[in-house]
C-alpha cells in the first residue's frame, strides 16, 4: 500500500493538531501541581496526567509552552523513571 502525499500531510497535520491539544491541557495541569522554588517537577505533572513519559517530554520541552507566573522551569529529570529514592544509602529496606 503506497501513501499519498495528502495522506501524510494529513497524518502531519493530525499530529499537529493532537501535540497543540496536549500542550493546552498540560498547561492548565502546570497551574495546578505542586511549585518548589520556582521550580515543577516532570514526576508529578505525569501523576496528574498519566501522559506516556515520552511524549510529555516532547511536549514540556516546546518553545511555546506558556508558563504560569509562579513557575520559572519545569525539572525533566524524573526520579520515578529510576525507581525513586529509597533513603541514604540506597538499598531497599527489608519489611
Amino acid at each position: 500500500m503506497k501513501i499519498s502525499s495528502g495522506d501524510a500531510t494529513q497524518q502531519m497535520t493530525d499530529d499537529a493538531e493532537m501535540l497543540a491539544t496536549y500542550k493546552l491541557a498540560l498547561e492548565r495541569v502546570i497551574a495546578r501541581v505542586p511549585v518548589k522554588n520556582g521550580v515543577v517537577d516532570i514526576d508529578s505533572i505525569w501523576v496528574e496526567t498519566s501522559l506516556p513519559y515520552d511524549l510529555l517530554r516532547k511536549i514540556l520541552q516546546r518553545d511555546d509552552l506558556v508558563l504560569p507566573e509562579n513557575v520559572e522551569r519545569i525539572n525533566l529529570k524524573s526520579s520515578a523513571r529510576k525507581g525513586g529514592r529509597r533513603g541514604r544509602s540506597g538499598r531497599r529496606r527489608n519489611r
